[in-house]
């Protein structure tokens, strides 16, 4: 009798042992995708507050942050050479071919291409905000002046 009671409280004992270790992973798991989240979130918004500067706050005189806006300029002509040849291409393909872009304030959502046969081509990759992040700042009172940031490159 003893024997089985000896084994009831092992088999007892190792089921509580994982229920613990499978409890501790679960809250692990939890804790790391709050994490991603968070940092998912806080990636969007400093994209937000990067349009909001490059939009209204812009100052040429900095050599720092203007490096950075030109090259945004840059990019945005290559793009839009990029979708002239691609509307050239179809166009030389077909006579009848057009080409739609559906656009937001923050760049091209998708890319319609027809010549004859709709064909359309999705940017779902393409970081898209659904609010605009000049509201808000105007909703949100003025953030005191964190220095999280001292001593970073593109402080001045």
């Amino acid at each position: 009798m003893k024997f089985f009671e000896s084994i009831g409280k092992a088999v007892g004992d190792a089921a509580g042992f994982l229920g613990e270790k499978n409890r501790k992973a679960a809250y692990l798991n939890r804790i790391r995708t709050v994490i991603r989240c968070e940092e998912t979130a806080a990636e969007k918004e400093y994209l937000a507050l990067g349009r909001y500067y490059y939009n209204n706050l812009r100052d040429q005189n900095n050599p720092v942050t203007e490096a950075h806006c030109a090259e945004l300029e840059a990019i945005e002509g290559r793009l839009e050479k990029a979708l002239d040849q691609l509307e050239q291409f179809y166009q030389a393909d077909s006579k009848a071919a057009s080409i739609g872009i559906i656009s937001g304030a923050d760049g091209p959502t998708a890319v319609s291409i027809a010549n004859g046969e709709a064909e359309e081509v999705t940017l779902e990759d393409v970081e898209r905000f659904d609010h605009d992040p000049a509201e808000a700042a105007e909703a949100a009172p003025a953030p005191a002046q964190p220095d999280e940031n001292a001593g970073l490159p593109f402080e001045g």
